[in-house]
């Protein structure tokens, strides 16, 4: 059961992440996983006996065989806006790795999941899915790229997780003039920063850092907002990328005359890209991924009939 991008706005999507509570007990299995990421927050589960589950407006269930091929095209990115992006599976890998610590895993998921990421690994290898913007992330940045470029410009990164570490990354990467990144907690930014020959910024200062800046890229997990609009100062043209979901960046701070906001919407739209190639390479993942489930399915079957 869970949440997912598809069917949903970015509005409600946000706020079903901070309202919803996934209460496991009353459920009764043993065998689960919890994967929460930006776009998604679902949990799998393995049992052998029937389970119904509760549903409502803003929740998916699958059962059976229909849950292990959605795992499967979850983790090969086949479900993701940008096709193929690479971020998820390490989430899947991180997901399984906190599930197998508090005891959560046994024989059959540990299969289930083990599967699903070497059905992903030979997806992305067999379709060459490097050749696409491997994030949403990725995504994002290459529209910065287009609209303004980093190139001798004055960037800013709020966030120093995975996907602020990689627009750092790319930033860097793409000739930023001078770089500089904050942290709620500065001791989780101070090695990036070092690595990237970047400033660290205390978190307090960030809109004196943003009045300085070419371009501020904003991807934290803060469930309240991290850019607020009625606390900008702009004097001159500041290109804003909002990657987090729900928003860091006040919606309003679109409405100055100054600023420019990409938001996830935006991103969502560019990342499908060439629709008949997308189309393309969707269709060879599924077949990949229907063989790999077939696999499993076969050996699931064998293991409950021994």
């Amino acid at each position: 059961m869970g949440f997912g991008y598809r069917g949903e706005s970015w509005k409600t999507l946000g706020a079903a992440f901070h309202e919803a509570e996934v209460d496991l007990g009353p459920l009764d299995f043993e065998q689960y996983m919890v994967l929460s990421t930006c776009n998604r927050k679902e949990v799998f589960f393995y049992r052998r006996e029937d389970l119904r589950l509760p549903t409502c407006d803003a929740r998916e269930t699958r059962g059976a065989w229909e849950a292990l091929a959605y795992l499967f095209r979850i983790a090969a990115g086949l479900e993701s806006m940008v096709l193929g992006e690479y971020q998820i599976l390490g989430q899947i890998k991180d997901a399984y790795a906190a599930a197998r610590t508090e005891g959560h895993v046994g024989k059959e998921l540990d299969r289930i999941l083990r599967d699903a990421i070497t059905c992903a690994k030979r997806v992305k290898t067999e379709l060459d899915l490097g050749a696409v913007p491997p994030s949403v992330c990725r995504a994002g940045m290459d529209e910065v790229e287009r609209r303004l470029g980093c190139r001798g410009k004055r960037v800013f990164v709020i966030g120093s997780g995975r996907t602020g570490s990689l627009a750092a990354e790319l930033a860097a990467e793409r000739g930023a003039a001078a770089l500089a990144i904050c942290n709620r907690s500065p001791e989780r930014a101070a090695d990036l920063a070092q690595r990237l020959g970047a400033r660290l910024v205390p978190y307090d200062s960030r809109y004196m850092e943003i009045a300085q800046s070419d371009i501020v890229v904003s991807a934290t997990a803060s469930p309240h907002t991290v850019v607020a609009a009625d606390r900008l100062a702009l004097t001159k043209p500041t290109l804003f990328l909002d990657l987090a979901s729900p928003r860091d960046v006040d919606p309003r701070v679109a409405d100055d005359p100054q600023a420019m906001l990409i938001s996830l919407e935006t991103i969502g739209e560019l990342a499908q890209g060439d629709h008949t190639e997308r189309a393309a390479l969707l269709a060879k993942g599924l077949r990949i991924v229907e063989e790999s489930v077939a696999k499993t399915e076969a050996w699931l079957k064998a293991l409950s009939r021994a």
